[in-house]
């Protein structure tokens, strides 16, 4: 009875199936559309960048809960599926694993907190009700550990902490007037070549590669003597003394 509960709580109130990876997205890696050498289109991840707007600060204390998250969620091996970190064998230990695995938690939820102007109280206590559900589900031996590992809760608090910032990011963006996203306006399909207004120099003319047409042959009139034209009347002439011409 309680799993068909715990069942109907998970698809119908929170929404998470097997299609979402049951709630759960990743704060490390984006899927973005491509194609491939063949012109077909694809998928392909990577890495994701800091939301845009924020400040440098707050851009650091979101990649120190990332990595937090990361050592305490996924850090350690893949069994069936399943990414186990050093949170799920902590809670291995008996008496003192679940509280110590919760006092981490909260120390990623206490950096979360250290963003400019803190957390939203309706957030944080979110985050808390994240840790305190992954500190139940970890009381229960073995089957408990291996729920805690498939909740992942340190990795839901550094999507709800990135997502925030996304957020506060969109809105000094549009609080400065500046663009977001201004690569992805530019359209690639057209010419790039700058033009004469724009760039302020005259365009080249456009070139012709067919071949000329030859120009026609020069003909002179008037016999072999218009071969080797008389000198220039003006030009006077040399005295030959040899000849005795004077």
């Amino acid at each position: 009875m309680a799993a068909q509960i715990a069942g109907v709580v998970s698809k119908k109130i929170l929404k998470e199936s097997a299609e979402n990876r049951f709630g759960q997205e990743d704060p490390y890696f984006e899927t973005v559309h491509a194609t491939n050498l063949l012109g077909r289109p694809t998928t392909k991840k990577k890495r994701k960048a800091a939301p845009e707007g924020i400040s440098a600060r707050d851009a650091k204390i979101l990649t120190k809960v990332k990595r937090r998250a990361y050592r305490l969620d996924l850090c350690l091996f893949n069994f069936c599926g399943i990414r186990f970190g050093w949170s799920s064998v902590i809670g291995l230990v008996p008496a003192i694993g679940d509280a110590l695995d919760m006092f981490m938690a909260l120390m990623v939820v206490n950096t979360c907190n250290k963003i400019e102007g803190g957390l939203p109280a309706r957030l944080r206590m979110w985050m808390l009700f994240n840790v305190v559900i992954d500190f139940f589900i970890g009381l229960i031996p073995f089957i408990g550990d291996l729920a805690d590992a498939v909740y992942k809760c340190n990795t839901r608090n550094a999507v709800l902490l990135e997502n925030l910032l996304k957020e506060r990011g969109e809105e000094n963006l549009k609080r400065t007037g500046l663009p977001l996203h201004e690569s992805a306006r530019i359209d690639t399909s057209h010419d790039t070549r700058p033009t004469t207004k724009n760039s302020g120099l005259k365009s080249s003319p456009p070139r012709n590669d067919s071949p000329s047409r030859p120009q026609p042959a020069r003909t002179h009139m008037g016999g072999p003597s218009s071969r080797n034209p008389a000198p220039s009347a003006e030009r006077k002439r040399e005295p030959d003394i040899e000849m005795g011409r004077m």
